[in-house]
């Protein structure tokens, strides 16, 4: 886009700058040129959340694990996103579906890949691939019964007929497909179909007609919010004006239909823009801004490998070079284009070339061939615009509006007999008044004599109310009282299991800060201790012997007075850590690191301890692993389980680190072929409450917090560890990271 959009600003230039300039030239010029560069800051912009989402689409599709279902549907999205833009990639993509689908033996989803499979061809101009897509996709959902499919092939049937110049056959699909729309109040699917009809009424050049149908389409669109298809009004609107010769009309909105598909970043349909402004600016004589924007338009459609596109800008072209007076080029683009119509069937345009030939041949004064191609554009025209078509077209267009009125007495009758009913409704209402008022009278007469008789009785049923009254007002009183005993006493309960609940927390706590305390003395009475003692026993031997040692006998003791520092200092890390990850001072910076890099740091640190013990240290993690991660929580956590493995693998032994993608996340294995571990070793793995730790193959001691350190680490990045062990034959551990942020809380200083 950036290249395409400066090329046509510094060819303006240059050419304009071979010849003298008024001052509204240049301004023109340099307006351009910041248009063009404004229109690709734009475009770098939507292409970058574009990308996002095909990632992601792109992510199922490779993967072999996704079930058929997500497949389908990010193939089917992807390749109707990428429709415009990479046409055969995404022919590809749709068939893919397809074949999934078939594979499925699921109809509506067939349907529908074939339906967006024939849209594809029809885009890149092979109308007969497309018309048989969309009559199998019309077959598919007839049989299913999926009235909003089939409306959808009809219309689809409809274009390609239109395209075609059958404009009877495209308006017979059309009505069918606008009345099923309008039968399941589908607006999105009526706004479309009227587009439709409105081409086909501006095609014939029945302007007054096609300028109806196209406003009832665009305010359908607009209460809708349908960018894409405003912009599809827009232009259309702007073809009528264009018809009626209202040029500056036309003009305004060909620019508010370019303006909103560039903030789409539709290639296809700028093109399209760009060609009908690039049209209108030659219809006003201004040929240099005609042949810019034509230009512009024959190299985005030939990027978008766009037939129809292509052959009609080429006419335009040819129309360009006819008008000032250079017929030999514009024969040329007219074969161009003419070659192209006939190839994918476009009547219209194959009509429109041959009275432009004719134009051009008669100016290069090759006046046989000129009468020639006015003998085909004639022939050509009885067909496309006879009688019998115009008289089939003012059918259908009567068939449609008689249906119409059909359906509009049809519910006149409906509220007639609504209206008859609710009459007779009335009157029984009435009659049944007449019933109840004399009943009433009746009764009241009745009531009136036993009133007579009851009166008596009234005295003392007035006492025995009253009685009842007062028995009642003690019972409300008691009732309350009750009541708010039984409030009290809840509200007591509540107080009593919230204070028993957080005794139990409180024990639960206690319990867990215990182990941890026990734990500490444990390091630190024997841990500790063993490490210490051989510092203090390897000192006491430097300063009794060392002037009698030898420097062997030296560097040995070297050797073994550096193991043992080297297991305070990882003791006094992992203790230190540990007790940080429990009191909350540990913060949580996540950043996107290369995890390979840590994992090459930790091999290089461990290379010597594996020589010691003739192990093999093997690297099968992907150079590309990235993770959004803390560096040294996850530093810690592989430099721990390298440090285990070493510890419990035998001499000759081997240890294989290793990683793969899944579900956004980074998983990544050690694993070693050493002593393994029992089941009832595996099951005090990663507690506090009995921390475990066993001696390595040559006597190595360790303290259990290295395994402790690594899932805390590794839950506080969004994470989990897994291991798998089997006595005598070797363990593996398994931790996850993300691979981009996510909702996990931020960790503060406590």
């Amino acid at each position: 886009m950036l290249g395409n959009n400066l090329s046509i600003a510094f060819c303006v230039l240059f050419n304009r700058f071979m010849m003298p300039l008024d001052i509204f030239q240049a301004k023109k010029i340099i307006s351009l040129l910041f248009v063009s560069i404004f229109v690709t800051w734009v475009d770098a912009g939507l292409s970058v959340a574009q990308t996002i989402e095909k990632d992601s689409l792109v992510e199922v599709i490779e993967s072999e694990s996704a079930p058929d279902t997500l497949r389908y549907n990010a193939h089917l999205t992807l390749g109707w996103e990428i429709k415009s833009v990479e046409p055969q990639k995404a022919l590809r993509h749709t068939k893919q579906a397809l074949d999934i689908a078939l594979k499925m033996g699921d109809k509506e989803r067939i349907a529908d890949a074939t339906s967006n499979t024939g849209v594809i061809y029809w885009q890149t101009g092979n109308f007969d691939m497309a018309m048989d897509y969309h009559l199998d996709a019309n077959r598919i959902y007839t049989n299913i019964q999926d009235e909003a499919g089939i409306a959808k092939s009809f219309s689809n049937i409809g274009v390609i007929f239109s395209d075609q110049s059958h404009y009877d056959k495209a308006l017979e699909y059309f009505f069918k497909a606008l009345i099923l729309h309008e039968q399941n109040n589908d607006t999105r699917g009526m706004a479309v179909l009227l587009n439709n009809i409105g081409m086909v009424y501006e095609h014939q050049q029945s302007y007054e007609l096609a300028e109806r149908y196209h406003l009832r389409s665009l305010e359908l669109k607009q209460n809708l919010d349908n960018q894409k298809g405003i912009a599809f009004s827009y232009s259309n609107l702007g073809l009528v004006y264009q018809g009626l010769k209202d040029y500056e009309k036309a003009m305004r909105f060909f620019v508010q239909s370019l303006e909103i598909r560039e903030d789409l970043n539709d290639k296809r349909e700028i093109a399209a823009s760009a060609r009908n402004i690039g049209y209108l600016h030659l219809l006003d004589n201004r040929f240099d801004e005609s042949e810019e924007y034509l230009q512009y338009a024959l190299n985005l459609f030939k990027e978008v490998e766009d037939k129809s596109g292509l052959a009609i800008t080429f006419n335009y072209m040819g129309q360009l070079f006819l008008k000032k007076d250079q017929p030999l080029t514009a024969r040329e683009y007219f074969l161009r284009s003419a070659d192209i119509a006939e190839e994918i069937g476009l009547n219209r345009m194959i009509n429109e070339n041959y009275t432009n030939l004719a134009k051009a041949m008669a100016d290069l004064n090759d006046y046989q061939s000129a009468f020639d191609y006015q003998n085909k554009y004639i022939a050509l025209k009885d067909s496309l615009y006879g009688e019998e078509t115009r008289r089939k077209i003012y059918e259908l267009q009567l068939l449609y509006d008689r249906e119409k009125k059909e359906n509009e007495i049809q519910i006149l009758r409906k509220n007639e007999q609504i209206s008859q009913l609710s009459s007779q409704r009335d009157r029984l209402m009435k009659n049944f008044l007449v019933i109840a008022i004399i009943l009433v009278l009746i009764s009241l007469f009745l009531l009136y004599n036993r009133f007579l008789i009851a009166r008596n009785a009234n005295v003392l049923l007035e006492k025995q109310k009253k009685e009842i009254s007062e028995t009642n007002s003690q019972l409300v009183e008691l009732n309350h009282s009750l009541l708010e005993q039984k409030k009290m006493y809840e509200d007591l309960n509540q107080k009593i299991n919230h204070s028993n609940k957080k005794l139990k927390d409180s024990e639960k706590n206690l319990r867990e800060i215990n182990a941890t305390k026990d734990k500490f003395f444990s390091i630190i009475s024997h841990d500790l201790r063993n490490p210490f003692a051989s510092i203090v026993s390897f000192s006491r031997i430097l300063k009794r012997d060392i002037l009698n040692m030898s420097k062997e006998e030296l560097q040995q003791l070297a050797f073994e007075l550096d193991k043992s520092v080297l297991k305070i200092d990882n003791l006094l890390e992992n203790l230190l850590q540990w007790s940080r990850t429990q009191t909350g001072k540990i913060k949580y910076k996540p950043e996107y690191i290369a995890l390979h890099e840590i994992i090459k740091e930790n091999l290089n640190l461990f290379k010597n301890n594996a020589r010691d013990k003739e192990i093999y240290l093997h690297d099968e993690v992907d150079d590309n692993l990235v993770v959004w991660a803390d560096k040294n929580m996850a530093d810690t956590v592989i430099r721990n389980l390298l440090s285990n493995a070493l510890k419990y693998t035998n001499i000759n032994g081997k240890i294989v680190i290793s990683s793969y993608g899944k579900d956004h996340k980074a998983f990544v294995s050690v694993k070693d072929n050493g002593v393994g571990m029992t089941e009832e070793n595996k099951k005090k793995i990663f507690r506090t409450d009995s921390l475990h730790s066993t001696y390595g193959t040559m006597e190595e001691k360790g303290s259990g917090l290295g395994l402790l350190l690594c899932k805390e680490f590794v839950e506080k990045q969004g994470g989990e560890i897994t291991f798998a062990s089997e006595r005598n034959k070797g363990s593996e551990f398994i931790f996850s990271l993300p691979v981009e942020p996510s909702e996990i809380a931020d960790i503060h200083d406590g």
